[in-house]
């Protein structure tokens, strides 16, 4: 009866997996699931101590999905139940997306708030530890429970990063996600008279290309626009049929959007916009930055490739896969990559390849291809921008104070000490510096950089290989650097005040406000500005001249 009972689902499942494999593999399809099969039952039944069904299964599943892209995944009905108390409970999360790589837990790319990759934590680190525990054995849904926690508490983990000898320490922030999909609307500049629209797209939810063209025409109404620009930084994506709906404002009804190719049934797939434009030939600028992702790489670059916009910023991050949710027996949940997306042009935003002895998620080589004027463009590589942003990146002190959630922290204790309910702080900006420096020297943080990490694996290898005598030289530098990093805090006071401004304005106003406040002082949206006002620039740069 017993393997009567394991053999119904069993047969589902073959015949599930058979619908989309050629009849070639059928049969080596069901030698392997009854060898699957077989193993489970003798194993439950007859090993030597007790064995929990469920988990035991669980742990064959995640083995053999480990194999694959970290996005598929799955999820039995106690993750699916979870999620939605935590989410209930309105708690808080880090912003950083888990899936497995192998046996061990990895960061994913960004698919909801971002603000943990601004820390320093990139896709593909390992997660060694959560808080005190180490994530030995431990499943995604415990990891993403540890994370979650109560709005403005820190916790750290410990990553371990391919290349570096050393693991890393992030202090991460716990913050409500966005419910906003475009966070604000209005116009750049002094005041209306350029007529240069603002859209922030924070993702790509069920709205996001209604809400789009509706700021767009708001604006428009009151005043013809000359230019717009829109900002798709650290925009995770979402749902594709939103990607499309955006893309539709600017170019003929019609055009192709993407390409999805699958190998499992061999097809191919192409989404075009089915609405007549609204803004076709306005002159558009695209933000992207290293965290743009998914839909936001689709707008970007089928606009890109149809030469209506100019992106402008910093090469996306590169994900090219397409998921699903196919549903399982009991309230369980299959999420599957199943295909790649293509941009008009042909080529793939995909940029990392993930292989196993089971399976490969290939990508191509980086190869050139032509928009619709000529232009050329790259694939297999993220999206690459028109105009990349010819701005200094954050120095390695500002990158460390950022890992420690400096920033962050400091900002909730100088809000609680320093500003009243109708938010009003006392305070100039350089009692403002000089407590920050206060804590920070209060707070012992040593502000680990790059090079720290690079002493200290020397010092490691100096004690392995019998060099232990430049030991007093690699002390001395140490101390060279102490001193070196407390004068780049003398000299990056500038910095340190718009950080440290944009995290106490976040606890005093709503994210409209806090958007709007923030553009003053960003240089990457003055860029965009003075380059979307020059129409000749503009249209210079998108007929490839």
């Amino acid at each position: 009866m017993r393997r009567f009972l394991f053999a119904v689902p069993l047969l589902a499942v073959v015949l599930l997996v058979a619908a989309f494999r050629s009849n070639d593999d059928l049969f080596e399809l069901r030698k392997n699931f009854e060898i699957f099969g077989a193993v489970y039952e003798e194993i439950a039944a007859g090993y030597v101590n007790d064995v929990r069904p469920a988990p035991f299964m669980r742990a064959g599943i995640e083995a053999m999905l480990s194999q694959l892209d970290p996005y598929t995944q799955y999820y039995d009905q106690a993750d699916m139940v979870d999620s939605r108390l935590l989410q209930q409970r309105n708690l808080g999360g880090v912003g950083i997306t888990i899936g497995r790589r192998g046996n061990r837990l990895a960061v994913l790319a960004p698919d909801g708030d971002a603000s943990a990759y601004r820390t320093g934590i990139r896709p593909g680190d390992i997660l060694l530890q959560v808080g005190s525990t180490s994530t030995d054995n431990m499943t995604v849904q415990e990891a993403n429970e540890l994370l979650m926690g109560q709005p403005g508490t820190v916790i750290e983990v410990l990553v371990e990063r391919e290349g570096e000898s050393a693991p890393r320490t992030f202090a991460l922030p716990r913050v409500r996600p966005s419910t906003n999909d475009v966070s604000w609307f209005g116009w750049l500049g002094q005041d209306s008279t350029d007529a240069i629209a603002y859209v922030k797209l924070e993702q790509f939810g069920d709205r996001s290309g209604r809400e789009v063209k509706r700021a767009y025409r708001t604006l428009n109404r009151s005043m013809p626009l000359k230019g717009m620009v829109l900002d798709l930084r650290g925009n995770p994506g979402g749902i594709l049929a939103e990607a499309i709906e955006l893309v539709s404002i600017f170019v003929p009804n019609g055009s192709v959007v993407v390409t999805t190719r699958s190998r499992a049934d061999d097809s191919i797939q192409e989404y075009r916009t089915d609405a007549e434009p609204y803004l076709p030939d306005t002159p558009l600028v695209i933000l992207m930055d290293e965290f743009s992702a998914s839909a936001s790489e689709i707008v970007a670059g089928a606009l890109q490739d149809m030469d209506r916009a100019v992106v402008l910023g910093r090469t996306s991050l590169g994900k090219g896969l397409v998921q699903i949710f196919r549903p399982l027996p009991h309230n369980a949940t299959l999420k599957m990559t199943i295909s790649h997306y293509y941009l008009p042009s042909g080529r793939t935003i995909q940029s990392a390849q993930y292989s196993s002895a089971a399976a490969t998620v290939t990508v191509p080589i980086l190869v050139d291809f032509e928009t619709d004027n000529g232009r050329t463009v790259r694939g297999g590589r993220g999206v690459e921008p028109d105009v990349e942003v010819d701005l200094p990146g954050p120095t390695a002190i500002e990158t460390a104070l950022r890992q420690e959630s400096a920033f962050f922290l400091f900002a909730n204790e100088w809000v609680a000490e320093q500003c009243d309910q109708n938010g009003v702080c006392s305070g100039t900006d350089d009692e403002l510096l000089s407590g920050f420096r206060t804590w920070i020297d209060e707070r012992g943080l040593r502000l680990t950089t790059d090079l720290d990490l690079t002493v200290l694996e020397l010092q490691v290898q100096s004690q392995e290989t019998g060099f232990d005598g430049i030991g007093p030289e690699l002390e001395a530098l140490q101390a060279a650097m102490e001193v070196s990093k407390r004068e780049q805090l003398d000299a990056m006071s500038d910095r340190m005040l718009f950080n440290l401004r944009n995290e106490i304005r976040s606890r005093l106003v709503a994210d409209r406000e806090l958007v709007q406040a923030d553009l003053g002082e960003d240089r990457w949206v003055e860029q965009a500005r003075e380059l979307v006002s020059d129409e000749s620039a503009v249209a210079g740069l998108l007929s490839g001249d």
